[in-house]
């Protein structure tokens, strides 16, 4: 039996509840827009799928696509073309380019290590320096959703508050856009989006089985909070922390 308490208390909230013949109710879930860290084992070099990095005051960005490298400086007033030269590893988590763009030098590190973009907060998973013509430029590369895509994560608390005992939510990240796992009592699964200055998550689905009444009211509190996810940070220890618009926390940790 399905619930009705709960159906009417969804609703209310932008849920609504569609029940599909031969098939277990479901729930869509209307979503609206959203130290160490670990990170999946790879090279730091820029594949040849689009790379970015970028870096303030002064403002420069280093682009990659294919072979082919753009440098802009002065917010794009000033671009540097050039072919990507073959790196050298020059540390154990990091390599190094070097070429000559129109008789000036640059040199350019990507280290595989958590940076924080200091306009807009957003972690991404390596640090760049970038040296030119003896001037230095420091930066953050690589796309952010990689921090996410580590490995599923166990939500410990929902707006600061512990989850109820012997319950679990789970979320899992994957490279298709998409971020499913456990609400309490049901498995959700949804579209997410990172921005160059925050992160949303899109209408989802769940299914809808009858649970407790305290487990019900934690999974409703997660799915309302999970949809209004505008941001996320990295914790010391090296796990995701969600923010909605309000400000309110989803903070994961180990799985149990």
């Amino acid at each position: 039996m399905i619930d009705q308490s709960f159906l009417s208390s969804v609703s209310g909230q932008g849920f609504s509840s569609v029940l599909r013949r031969g098939l277990p109710a479901a729930l869509i879930i209307g979503m609206l827009p959203l130290s160490t860290v670990p990170i999946m084992a790879q090279q730091p070099e820029p594949s040849s799928a689009t790379w970015r990095a970028t870096g303030n005051e002064p403002s420069w960005a280093l682009s990659r696509s294919g072979d082919a490298m753009l440098l802009e400086l002065d917010f794009g007033q000033r671009k540097l073309r050039f072919t990507v030269p073959a790196p050298e590893k020059s540390g154990p988590d990091s390599l190094t380019y070097s070429v000559s763009v129109e008789g000036i030098k640059l040199t350019w590190t990507v280290r595989e290590a958590l940076c924080i973009d200091t306009m807009s907060g957003m972690p991404r998973p390596e640090q760049v320096a970038v040296t030119l013509d003896g001037k230095r430029l420091s930066g953050c590369g690589g796309d952010p959703a990689r921090l996410l895509q580590a490995r599923e994560w166990a939500v410990t608390s929902l707006a600061d508050k512990p989850l109820v005992p012997k319950t679990s939510i789970t979320m899992t990240f994957a490279k298709d856009g998409t971020v499913s796992g456990l609400a309490s009592c049901n498995r959700f699964s949804a579209g997410y989006t990172l921005s160059g200055e925050g992160m949303s998550i899109s209408k989802g689905l769940s299914t809808m089985m009858a649970c407790e009444p305290d487990i019900l009211e934690q999974e409703q509190k997660f799915l309302s909070m999970i949809g209004r996810v505008s941001r996320f940070s990295i914790s010391a220890g090296g796990y995701p922390i969600f923010y909605t618009d309000d400000n309110a926390r989803i903070v994961t940790g180990d799985l149990p």
